[in-house]
């Protein structure tokens, strides 16, 4: 585990060296309340940088492909409740959860594209310990050019809704790079850490860096590489909501316009 005192300082020494994209990559669902009343509307912040440093995400329909709540009896589709961007009103979600247990609300991001000059993509790639690129480029040598990216967003949040704590919450659902509990996270025992699995196409994804950090805007954040069985072990949300995130990227060969897809997932959960 490796244990930086501040990230602040490396997202301002990366903003210097990489694109905004990938410097200020993590984007995460951020609720004003993590434990709704059943049928109590709840607003929904789209949020990007790290944590120290957040800005709301510019949220518009051409970049949106999904927005879905995933709860003890089934699935919803929750695009009604979003509120774009317009002009200086940030864009956000109401949602409202009607039935007692956790539920999950996930968002998927239509994909973007970005093009970095070779040291500097590179520079990203190692930062962020995209092995699967990073072999790729070393193969291709002095060949291997420009960072061409298509990047998208997988991002959940965790909503709990009385005390009935249901086990959907440690089940996948199915995004690209999925960061899943496996146990209910408002289920814990005091103190104890929260046992995560990273999680590629279905896979478990050994070597991913996690990062794990307080929403409290204190700059304070811990790093952890997944095991082989894509496992980590992470502090739970003591007094403030927590934001994990992680990303993955691997070569695109059948896709024009990009050498290479990354994904990028977070999850959020709060406190009872």
């Amino acid at each position: 585990m490796i244990r930086p005192t501040s990230f602040l300082r490396i997202f301002v020494l990366l903003a210097l060296l990489l694109p905004s994209a990938a410097a200020a990559h993590s984007f995460w669902l951020q609720p004003v309340d993590h434990t709704p009343e059943a049928g109590e509307e709840v607003r929904i912040e789209f949020k990007v940088g790290d944590a120290g440093d957040v800005n709301d995400w510019g949220l518009y329909w051409e970049r949106i492909a999904a927005l879905r709540l995933f709860g003890p009896d089934g699935v919803s589709d929750q695009q009604r409740g979003i509120r774009v961007t317009a002009g200086e009103e940030p864009g956000s979600a109401l949602i409202a959860v009607a039935k007692p247990g956790t539920h999950i609300l996930a968002f998927a991001s239509n994909p973007s594209f970005s093009d970095l000059e070779a040291e500097r993509f590179d520079r990203y790639v190692e930062h962020e310990g995209l092995s699967a690129i990073a072999q790729h480029r070393a193969a291709l040598g002095q060949g291997r050019g420009n960072g061409k990216e298509l990047y998208a967003r997988r991002a959940k949040t965790l909503l709990q809704v009385g005390d009935a704590h249901t086990d959907n919450a440690t089940r996948p659902i199915g995004q690209t790079l999925e960061i899943v509990p496996l146990t209910n996270p408002f289920a814990l025992d005091p103190g104890a850490p929260l046992k995560l699995q990273i999680l590629w196409r279905g896979e478990p994804l050994a070597g991913a860096q996690l990062l794990a950090a307080p929403l409290d805007a204190t700059g304070d954040y811990e790093s952890f590489r997944s095991d082989a069985n894509g496992m980590v072990k992470a502090p739970a949300p003591v007094g403030a909501a927590m934001l994990y995130s992680a990303v993955w990227g691997v070569p695109a060969p059948n896709d024009a316009r990009a050498d290479y897809f990354t994904i990028f997932a977070s999850l959020t959960v709060g406190t009872r």
